[in-house]
């Protein structure tokens, strides 16, 4: 759904939304006193679909009171955020705004000199005062802030079927890869399909969570700069770990996604998922089951404490033509009502800290566990979906395991990681 398709939206949007934009903590209404911005906006987005279009629908309802004369126009690289984008920025025509992830992704945008940074709107927000300290390093390139977070979405999930899991004595939330790998034999032997993998994605997912477990956050870090030895008896035991979790998933298909896998486990087909919380939107809105009975979720196991997750911020070009409006869009973004606009629609954690009550009310069973774990944990970038990797070295991480996918050989891998990563 583009974004122009979302402007038609808008009026019914806002009013699905109305329960949950009543209950925000700041009326719409007097946040559209005075003058304000006027004219287009064009943002970029990847949010075209489900629960994440969903989010979106309920963002631009709520930063209609922010700024009600602004028209939202649809940005060329709405659909294809990548090559699109890139080709735009090359060429010094920007979007007045467009998604980043944050870390290596941001500070390739601010090395070529294509971003305004953010200091002063960070300072004047206040910010700084309300995301968590570990989450910052990832928005600011060289000292300065260049992009603002509207929400995370974690990754380090294990999603399960009770059916499944209950039929073959597996235990839904193993708290180390040896009980994990414990309960996927359990499932293989009651003759079921153990692990649903979603394609070459999902495979970098077990490889940097397998990694994470073996050797902790600052380790896992330092594993992924440049020059980093890759050569270790943990780098090893965790590359034979990916072997062995593998080898439960029957064939992997590299060109599937998550989604199908996620439909393998909630209809009771396989055991185990690990894959962000984007799947539950998929389990609980799409396959209509029940949060509990029909799907469980745990952290990875291995990785406790440690929020891993994909931060989706935006950013304000060098040349954007409706500065005005991108600045009232970043300020809804990271405002407390356009955060619990967004992520309550899509399943999401708000990237601020330490809602109210009556906030976190707003939000479903797996929400408000994520919740807690957002407060208390420690965030993470990931290699699958976050802004560890730069592309030209994420690419050389994912033709890495296609080769793995073929001759499943650790060693083998380690080598091509340690070249590559």
């Amino acid at each position: 759904m583009s974004i122009r398709r979302r402007r038609l939206l808008l009026a019914g949007a806002a009013v699905a939304g109305g329960s949950l934009l009543a209950r925000c903590t700041r009326a719409s209404a007097a946040r559209a006193d005075g003058a304000g911005p006027a004219g287009l906006l064009e943002v970029c987005t990847p949010w075209t679909s489900g629960a994440e279009a969903n989010g979106l629908l309920a963002l631009l309802a709520d930063f209609k009171g922010r700024a009600p004369d602004v028209t939202f126009t649809e940005g060329s690289a709405a659909v294809d955020a990548g090559a699109a984008l890139e080709r735009r920025l090359a060429a010094g025509d920007p979007p007045d705004s467009f998604h980043c992830r944050g870390g290596e992704e941001l500070a390739a945008q601010v090395a070529d000199g294509r971003l305004e940074c953010l200091d002063a709107l960070f300072a004047e927000q206040g910010w700084e005062d309300v995301l968590p300290p570990a989450l910052l390093p990832r928005l600011r390139v060289r000292g300065g802030y260049y992009a603002v977070p509207a929400g995370v979405r974690r990754a380090n999930l294990l999603w399960s079927s009770p059916a499944v899991l209950d039929e073959a004595g597996a235990d839904p939330a193993p708290r180390s890869v040896t009980e994990l790998l414990a309960g996927l034999r359990r499932v293989a032997a009651a003759g079921l399909l153990p692990l649903a993998v979603g394609g070459l994605q999902g495979v970098a997912q077990w490889l940097e969570t397998l990694l994470l477990a073996a050797l902790g956050p600052q380790a896992w870090t330092a594993l992924w700069q440049p020059g980093a030895d890759w050569s270790g008896p943990r780098v090893a035991g965790a590359l034979h770990d990916l072997a062995a979790v593998l080898a439960l998933a029957g064939e992997v298909d590299a060109g599937e996604d998550w989604a199908e896998a996620t439909r393998l486990v909630g209809t009771d087909r396989a055991g185990y998922q690990l894959t962000g919380d984007w799947a539950e939107g998929a389990l609980r809105e799409t396959l209509g089951l029940r949060p509990s009975t029909g799907y469980r979720w745990a952290v990875a196991p291995g990785t406790d404490g440690v929020f891993q997750c994909r931060v989706d911020a935006f950013t304000l070009p060098r040349g954007a033509r409706h500065r005005r409006a991108a600045l009232a869009w970043l300020a809804e973004c990271g405002s407390l009502d356009g955060q619990l606009a967004l992520n309550g629609a899509r399943g999401a954690v708000p990237a601020r800290t330490g809602l109210p009550e009556s906030a976190r009310a707003l939000f479903g069973p797996y929400p408000r566990w994520s919740l807690e774990q957002w407060d208390g944990g420690r965030p993470l970038d990931s290699l699958a979906h976050g802004g560890l990797l730069g592309a030209g070295r994420r690419a050389a991480v994912d033709e890495a395991l296609k080769a793995f996918l073929a001759h499943r050989d650790p060693a083998r891998l380690g080598t091509d990681l340690a070249g590559g990563a």
